[in-house]
């Protein structure tokens, strides 16, 4: 045969093949692409019991918990082939640097698409939620289905599922015994999920946000690999060493007692005191949690109701007193008459009361004992616990000098000089 001929023919069985050997890589990649895309928008894949090498664990973030990443979407999740069907299956796409961080009790989200995902975390602790806000995702496609929830050997994931109780307990705010249906979710860490989102009308990307009703109230922490957000839980407790929590009385449309030249509301006053308050605390190595730092409606339940979860050293309530009278005057400091975790309430009280008459003129009516189940908190409270009466709004030269807001700096001082002489007076074990 023609040597040409011959050549023609060797060139074009190697094209060939070059050819064939081609198709199937591209196959099979776009197979594999496929396969991630699938996994992102929350479709599980089916095969089981595969082999997991080392080298496919994804590794955690430096940043913090705030996720930056810089390929265009996120890299395809190196286990998407194993279906997440219990605790032992998640952990497997778990590094263990971030396993062992997280402990008995953690949230999974999975990442949504996009370049440079910025999450942040805002603890909604009153009502026993936390809100997610995640930035510049490439898609709106987050769902519930893509949150999981670990509590030690137990998997829950999407909405959680609850049945349904009917009980009868006393509301706080009429005292009137009323008939309540309530959900039971088990074991489950959540009790709701509300996922939204919005998108940029400029850069058209999205901020995606989720609201995580959760048991109780925890200290959180964020972790983060490429595919997946990571939320530890941990008692308070467990974090800080000292906690507090501290409760501006009434409150958005609860005003409290009134003034009688109706320019004044115990609802304002006791906010303006425990701001003043709040910026003293802000400076010691203090966990404060407060009822409210804003003008918002807080009903009474929640208020205790925080204090019991986080399991509180002192749970501290600031009001104003009110008499139809108006000669009745003085700051009083409330109690109930037990001993909580080895602290008196009635030696609290005395301290309370003693702190504050170093810091205001008023008249010191010291500490008053009452039976928790008149007041609605007291009663509730399981945590030391005591309700400081600061002043009457009812009384002129009471008002006068508590609408000022240096005297309300004095009052803070007073409370804040209180705290400090509680955790010497009760230090922690």
């Amino acid at each position: 045969m023609d040597r040409a001929l011959l050549r023609k023919a060797a060139m074009q069985s190697v094209a060939l093949m070059i050819t064939v050997v081609l198709l199937s890589y591209s196959l099979n990649n776009y197979h594999t692409i496929v396969k991630a895309a699938s996994f992102l928008i929350g479709s599980e894949a089916v095969s089981t019991d595969a082999a997991i090498p080392d080298k496919y664990r994804t590794k955690a973030g430096n940043d913090g918990g705030t996720a930056l990443l810089s390929s265009e979407g996120n890299s395809p999740d190196a286990y998407a082939d194993i279906p997440i069907t219990d605790v032992s299956s998640l952990r497997l796409r778990i590094d263990e640097s971030i396993l062992d961080q997280l402990g008995e009790k953690f949230l999974v989200i999975k990442k949504p698409r996009g370049e440079k995902l910025e999450i942040s975390l805002t603890d909604l602790y009153v009502n026993h939620s936390i809100q997610l806000d995640i930035a510049d995702a490439s898609h709106p496609d987050m769902t519930s289905s893509m949150v999981y929830r670990v509590s030690g050997n137990e998997l829950y994931q999407g909405d959680p599922a609850y049945s349904e109780v009917i009980s009868s307990i006393e509301n706080g705010d009429t005292g009137e015994t009323e008939e309540v249906v309530t959900k039971d979710f088990g074991n489950d860490l959540s009790h709701g999920i509300t996922v939204t989102s919005q998108q940029d009308e400029n850069s058209k990307r999205y901020t995606l946000q989720f609201l995580i009703e959760l048991n109780t109230v925890y200290a959180y922490s964020v972790l983060e690999d490429l595919n997946y957000y990571y939320i530890s839980l941990k008692k308070p407790s467990e974090v800080y060493d000292k906690i507090l929590v501290i409760d501006p009385g009434h409150g958005g449309k609860d005003v409290g007692a009134i003034a009688k030249n109706d320019k004044a509301y115990e609802k304002d006053i006791n906010l303006g005191i425990v701001l003043e308050l709040k910026k003293l605390l802000d400076q010691e190595n203090i966990k404060v949690y407060y009822t409210r730092t804003q003008n918002d409606t807080v009903f009474l339940r929640p208020r205790s109701s925080l204090a019991n979860a986080v399991d509180c050293d002192f749970f501290v309530s600031i009001h104003c007193n009110s008499n139809a009278l108006s000669y009745p005057n003085g700051t009083e400091v409330l109690f109930s008459n037990s001993k909580v975790k080895e602290v008196s309430n009635k030696v609290l009280a005395n301290l309370f009361s003693e702190e504050l008459s170093r810091t205001i003129p008023l008249k010191k009516k010291g500490s008053i004992e009452k039976n928790p189940e008149d007041i609605f908190i007291m009663g509730q409270s399981k945590v030391p616990m005591i309700l400081i009466e600061v002043g009457y709004l009812s009384n002129s030269g009471d008002l006068n000098y508590l609408i000022e807001k240096d005297n309300q700096k004095a009052v803070a001082q007073g409370i804040f000089n209180g705290i400090m002489r509680a955790y010497e007076k009760f230090p922690k074990k």
